[in-house]
């Protein structure tokens, strides 16, 4: 009886285990022998040469004002400095409602892939602290001091659409770099969090990774006339000018105060009430915001090539709207953090329809579009416009997989995991049932002040 007993246990575990990991999903592992694209073009240079006017300025300090300006009115960015130092109870009640209901309405599975029950949701919405909001609640302002997730809601841990696919956590909204500016509307009830809002998104963080400031102090910070702007894909900041003693690390296109420097490094200033200064190489950062021009969108972004994805920069690294907004911000540019947002930031040079053929897609990109300062987009991805090459149009992104044909053909598509940044042409996912990204393209804008 007893074997019985354990032989149907078995049976139950293994069948079980079967189920659960029909339900996990099944991601082929990319190759690149041979590579995506000859490995010239994963260099700066080889897009440099090719490229008509490579060191001319394509926005100047007052366009690239007024460009910045134009997102604002577009939407998807706002300026911090410029908000009231109050929110109503009602706006402050709608944005924690709708970072909540997004988060609840999406997130199926825990890290184990176990399903999230009703007591975990309403266990979590209790923190969110809503019978502390007034009529008007007065705002705090602060920086993170070192990199920070925002989350839609106050929770560290892993939530999924999918059974362990982990790679992709919804309470993931965003994230932030040590000196991106920050207002603080709102505390959880445990105390640990922070809701606040930056300049184009909004969400939950951690209170430890936040240095508030005064308002006087934190204006100062962000608008002082001399600072430096990180330009590699990551860099290392030291607490001492021998850069032994490591304070953390920082992405791309952040500015921070210049305090001094020597022949090899900048010593900048931390945000905070204690006046802490870092230390940063040369080779990592730049004075003042780079000029706007093609070898340097180049050197910035293939400079990041290889990074792993980071689905709403988890683990400090970048999904595609994520790396453009970073790339970018190196020159001054602020776009939104949202893909589709930001394509509409720009100016709308063409818009696709699905008459045309894939030669003629590719005529309008080669004729129209200009390397280095064109966003392509479909719903649900974004990327850079390299130039094109044999008549081919040639495109860097961060990309987490790649769409092949199913192996039977009612099958869903098949999977290959690509997880960074690469640069490649548009033929990917040829013959998936969601077609390639050519064929997928619905259209494309520019980075320009419209006049």
């Amino acid at each position: 009886m007893k074997k019985a007993k354990l032989y149907w246990l078995l049976v139950f575990t293994f069948s079980f285990t079967l189920l659960m990991a029909e339900q996990a999903p099944l991601y082929l592992a990319l190759s690149e022998n041979p590579p995506l694209v000859p490995i010239e073009m994963r260099r700066p240079g080889y897009w440099i040469s090719r490229h008509a006017s490579p060191d001319s300025i394509m926005m100047d300090a007052k366009a690239i004002q007024a460009f910045n300006t134009q997102v604002i009115r577009k939407g998807g960015v706002s300026q911090l400095a410029e908000q009231p130092l109050s929110i109503s109870e009602k706006g402050l009640q709608k944005s924690i409602d709708e970072c909540f209901t997004l988060i609840r309405n999406t997130g199926k599975y825990d890290a184990q892939g176990a399903e999230i029950q009703e007591s975990f949701w309403e266990e979590l919405e209790t923190l969110l602290n809503k019978n502390a909001i007034k009529d008007r609640n007065t705002s705090r302002f602060g920086f993170p001091i070192r990199f920070s997730n925002q989350r839609l809601a106050p929770y560290a841990g892993i939530i999924t659409n999918s059974y362990l696919d982990n790679e992709f956590d919804y309470l993931q909204n965003s994230g932030f770099d040590i000196s991106e500016p920050l207002i603080i509307r709102h505390e959880s009830t445990d105390g640990k969090w922070y809701f606040a809002n930056g300049r184009a998104s909004m969400g939950w963080f951690l209170k430890e990774d936040i240095a508030l400031m005064d308002r006087e102090s934190w204006l100062r910070y962000q608008q002082g006339k001399d600072f430096i702007v990180t330009t590699s894909d990551k860099s290392d900041l030291y607490l001492d000018a021998a850069r032994t003693d490591f304070w953390g690390l920082i992405r791309m296109g952040n500015r921070l105060p210049w305090v001094s420097e020597t022949a090899d490094y900048y010593e900048v200033l931390l945000p905070g009430a204690e006046g802490r200064t870092v230390f940063i190489s040369k080779q990592d950062a730049h004075r003042g915001y780079l000029p706007f021009t093609a070898r340097a969108v180049y050197e910035l972004g293939l400079g990041a090539l290889n990074a792993p994805y980071g689905w709403g920069d988890l683990n400090a690294e970048y999904d595609c709207s994520g790396l453009i907004k970073q790339v970018y911000q190196c020159f001054g540019i602020y776009l939104p953090r949202n893909g589709a947002t930001q394509y509409t930031a720009g100016t709308a040079i063409y818009e696709f329809d699905t008459e045309e053929t894939p030669q003629q897609r590719e005529e309008i990109l080669s004729q129209t579009a200009i390397p280095a300062a064109t966003m392509l987009r479909f719903p649900g991805h974004i990327m850079i416009y390299l130039g094109s090459v044999d008549g081919k149009s040639y495109i860097l992104h961060a990309l987490w997989g790649i769409r092949i044909p199913p192996v039977e053909e009612q099958d869903k598509d098949q999977v290959i995991a690509v997880n960074r940044t690469v640069v490649s042409d548009l033929s990917l996912g040829l013959g998936s049932k969601k077609g390639s990204l050519l064929q997928r393209l619905t259209g494309f804008s520019r980075i320009m002040h419209e006049e």
